[in-house]
C-alpha cells in the first residue's frame, strides 16, 4: 500500500468565470464572518523613509490595513 493516495471526495472544476467567482465571493463572505477585524475602506498612507513604515505598521492593531 506504500505510495497510494486516499482521495475523498470529487474536485469541483467551475464550468465557467461566473461560477467561479460566485464560488470565491462566497468564500470571501465566509472568512469575512470568522475574522475579527473589520475589512478597512481603501486609503493612502506616504512615508519618507521604510523605516517611518515599519513603524506605522507596527502600532497598527489591524493586520489587514497592511
Amino acid at each position: 500500500m506504500e505510495g497510494s493516495t486516499k482521495t475523498v471526495g470529487k474536485v469541483r472544476v467551475p464550468k465557467n468565470a461566473t461560477e467561479s467567482f460566485r464560488r470565491g465571493h462566497a468564500l470571501q463572505q465566509q472568512t469575512d464572518k470568522l475574522n475579527p477585524y473589520p475589512r478597512p475602506r481603501g486609503f493612502v498612507v506616504k512615508f519618507k523613509t521604510y523605516e517611518d513604515y515599519e513603524r506605522w505598521k507596527k502600532a497598527q492593531a489591524n493586520p489587514r490595513l497592511w
